[in-house]
């Protein structure tokens, strides 16, 4: 008996990572279809006198498009700087607004961009160690001179988009020998999906002239 309750027990929680990711991904891909839809569904309903699913995100598309090309050139980019400080200098809107444009301009840089190096760092104490992603490097100047740092971020699992951002040295960095995807699918996982090995390879982060890890 104790068997046959294992067994379903384990085919449930099995059958829950399949199925709940499936669902929270259409609820989110519904809910922003219906929001983004229904940007322009009314003036072009009253427009052709009949709704049509799916045309307001065509037409969202569509502006979206425009937009961009428009800002690409050099009187766009003028517009666009003088619509930011515009917004800039309204209190409740300068925030909304900078807020909104940090995000989306986080989530649309190159996984390069954002993670550089899968690290393992001594945290959140000495003797405990977590997975953290380098996702840039500074020189720290103080009374102990230059000392070279990296923006480590320590996700917290199962939700990789919160986390830690430490500020570590670089010699208390180690370098795992995994590409992002491997560490991200550990993560997600909470450690059940892990690299058998995990080897140190050299740190990318030397800061030494035309070290294209560093500079770019």
């Amino acid at each position: 008996m104790n068997m046959i309750a294992s067994y379903v027990r384990n085919r449930f929680f099995a059958g829950v990572l399949v199925v709940v990711p499936i669902i929270a991904t259409f609820i989110a891909l519904r809910f922003l279809f219906v929001q983004i839809d229904g940007l322009f569904a009314p003036w072009i309903s009253e427009l052709i006198g009949r709704h049509i699913p799916g045309l307001g995100v065509v037409v969202t598309a569509v502006v979206v498009l425009i937009a961009g090309i428009v800002a690409s050139n050099f009187l766009g980019r003028r517009l666009v700087r003088f619509t930011d400080g515009i917004l800039g200098k309204v209190p409740l809107v300068r925030s909304i607004h900078k807020a909104s444009k940090d995000i989306v301009q986080t989530a649309t840089l190159s996984r390069r961009q954002v993670f550089r190096d899968v690290v393992m760092v001594e945290y959140p104490r000495r003797g405990m160690h977590s997975y953290g992603f380098v996702t840039s490097y500074a020189t720290r100047h103080g009374p102990e001179g230059a000392v070279e740092v990296a923006n480590v971020f320590i996700p917290g699992p199962p939700v990789p988009t919160t986390g830690a951002l430490v500020v570590l040295p670089l010699k208390d960095l180690f370098y795992l020998d995994v590409s992002v995807e491997e560490a991200l699918k550990l993560v997600l996982s909470g450690g059940m999906v892990s690299p058998r090995d995990l080897r140190e390879r050299p740190s990318a982060g030397s800061g030494v002239e035309g070290d294209p890890d560093w500079t770019d």
